[in-house]
């Protein structure tokens, strides 16, 4: 990470801890990149009392990049400030994500996101298609179920039992 820009961060941090009231936030937090994250833009470990971010945010700054940390560096206040057992997004973490003047959001919009993450660009994840051999109904999912049986089938005295293929996607296949 550029020093310079690890700089600014570890300042936004102390910032944050001081309109807080947790003073030893920074001090008391590290902060990390991780060219590992597919779909999270952070995370705060408590046990190490660590802040990742996704490498991408870092490498192509945007204005996402103080909302994330700040979201992560909330999630440290609330662990350094009342413990665990607190609920990830609860009422305290909420408070401080105001108190900064951020959004209390989980989820960032794909419209946010710029054009180099956007999941379109990226393979969608098998689907698999299960359809019976004798009435042809079909059902889908991500994953393979081998337990589902064709419930008509079954009814009329026959094991109902389905063959799974991979398929493309729903709208892809028959139609």
């Amino acid at each position: 990470m550029d020093p310079l820009l690890s700089h600014r961060l570890e300042d936004s941090i102390a910032r944050w801890g001081q309109l807080w009231d947790v003073p030893k936030l920074a001090a008391a937090t590290s902060l990390r990149v991780s060219t590992r994250f597919r779909r999270s833009l952070g995370s705060y470990r408590a046990s190490r009392r660590e802040i990742t971010l996704a490498a991408w945010l870092v490498d192509e700054p945007t204005p996402l990049l103080d909302e994330v940390l700040c979201h992560e560096a909330a999630h440290a206040a609330v662990h350094l400030t009342y413990g665990t057992g607190k609920r990830p997004h609860g009422r305290e973490w909420r408070d401080f994500m105001a108190r900064a003047g951020m959004p209390a959001r989980v989820r960032i919009p794909e419209s946010e996101l710029p054009p180099s993450r956007l999941s379109a660009g990226r393979p969608s994840a098998p689907v698999w298609e299960h359809r019976c051999p004798v009435c042809q109904a079909t059902r889908f999912a991500k994953t393979r179920v081998s337990r589902w049986r064709c419930l008509a089938c079954r009814q009329a005295g026959r094991s109902g039992r389905l063959v799974i293929a991979r398929a493309a996607s729903p709208l892809a296949v028959g139609g």
